[in-house]
């Protein structure tokens, strides 16, 4: 059940490659619903993420002391304003909110970020990598890792390495086939996700 919801309305833009003044974007706590149509950018999600902890404590008041903030996302080659509105009584919130696609690159989205807001947002799926150090796939069931390989390590090996490509692309397609709903987790995710960046800040000193 969702007990978060804000709207906000995109008052200035300039140069933003997906989204337009005057469009909307509602953000829950488990999922940012974005115009119809348009791409999923992750820095955006990423910025929403931020916001939406540091909204959290404004709703028993409908966030009244935060109608006149304006907040803006500019993590790439565009900038975007957004202010907050009252969410239209008329919204229908999907069965599988955020279901969408992302595409990015590593080099303006680390992969830590990535994991942690497929994570953090539930998401279940696949995670298409194609680093500079080789090709691989991380499959997502809730939020949780099931499946993860890259070149030719596997699980918690796989998610290791991964960590330390610094550059290439991903793309999140989301779904699983049926034969996938109960595979085994390959571990706690932020133990996972800790060991790693454990082992990256060792190599890097």
């Amino acid at each position: 059940m969702v007990t978060f919801t804000a709207a906000f309305d995109i008052v200035r833009e300039r140069a933003c490659p997906y989204y337009h003044r005057d469009e909307l974007l509602i953000l829950t706590e488990k999922a940012v619903i974005l115009p119809m149509g348009r791409p999923a950018c992750l820095i955006l999600i990423r910025e929403l993420t931020e916001l939406m902890f540091r909204l959290m404590p404004h709703t028993d008041n409908d966030f009244a002391d935060q109608r006149n903030k304006i907040y803006s996302c500019g993590g790439c080659t565009g900038l975007i304003n957004f202010k907050l509105i009252e969410t239209p009584k008329n919204m229908v919130m999907p069965d599988k909110e955020g279901d969408v696609a992302i595409s990015g690159r590593i080099d303006t989205v680390s992969s830590a970020e990535l994991l942690q807001v497929l994570h953090m947002w539930q998401k279940t799926g696949k995670l298409l990598l194609n680093l500079q150090g080789g090709s691989g796939r991380i499959l997502f069931r809730n939020g949780g890792i099931i499946i993860a390989r890259f070149r030719n390590l596997d699980n918690q090996d796989a998610i290791h390495t991964i960590l330390a490509e610094k550059h290439g692309h991903f793309h999140f397609l989301p779904g699983l086939p049926p034969s996938l709903n109960r595979a085994k987790e390959i571990g706690d995710f932020m133990k996972i996700l800790m060991s790693g960046l454990k082992k990256l800040d060792e190599r890097e000193d």
